[in-house]
């Protein structure tokens, strides 16, 4: 049963029917929190009344970037919302492996960020260790804002954050983030 949704950028791009990797019609969403409310015989990663989070890529398992684990670059790489229907629904049938149980402690708007957060986690790990350094992330939309957070959670020395809204430079303000509107 999905609970929660996040809209990213690029959900705004299929919804304006913009998105050059999109066939239309699609059920969009890929940012999801769920309640396991049935599962299969032989499911074990999971049980009935667990909060999970989705991954949405559909991986051949076969290329090689899936047998070297970089599966977000699969030669058939599709993502639900996007080549494949998405989450916006009141329920979802997924493979097993795709859903990914979160901590019992954890609530429903939290686990609906987890996909962009491994995004911005993603993204800090192919710089490598950022341990004592200074960076700048620029760009204060979720992404960037979760790239900061990620850079001073991995130990930098100092992280700015460059933005020109005013509502994101708040934003990461309350998230501890250094700013500067350039």
């Amino acid at each position: 049963k999905i609970l929660k949704i996040g809209v990213c950028g690029s959900d705004i791009h299929v919804w304006h029917g913009k998105h050059p990797y999109t066939s239309y019609p699609v059920v969009q969403g890929h940012e999801v929190s769920a309640r396991v409310v049935e599962t299969g015989a032989e499911v074990t990663n999971v049980k009935i009344g667990d909060l999970v989070t989705i991954q949405p890529q559909v991986v051949c398992g076969k290329c090689y970037p899936c047998t070297h684990g970089l599966y977000n670059d699969c030669n058939e790489l599709k993502v639900m919302g996007f080549q494949t229907t998405g989450m916006a629904s009141e329920y979802f049938v997924v493979d097993a492996e795709k859903a990914l149980k979160l901590p019992d402690d954890m609530n429903d708007e939290h686990g609906a960020m987890i996909e962009p957060l491994a995004v911005a986690c993603h993204a800090v790990s192919r710089y490598g260790s950022v341990s004592g350094k200074n960076a700048v992330a620029i760009g204060g939309g979720p992404i960037g804002n979760l790239v900061a957070q990620v850079l001073l959670a991995r130990g930098a020395k100092k992280v700015l954050l460059s933005e020109v809204s005013a509502y994101r430079l708040e934003t990461a303000k309350k998230c501890g983030i250094s700013t500067v509107n350039p």
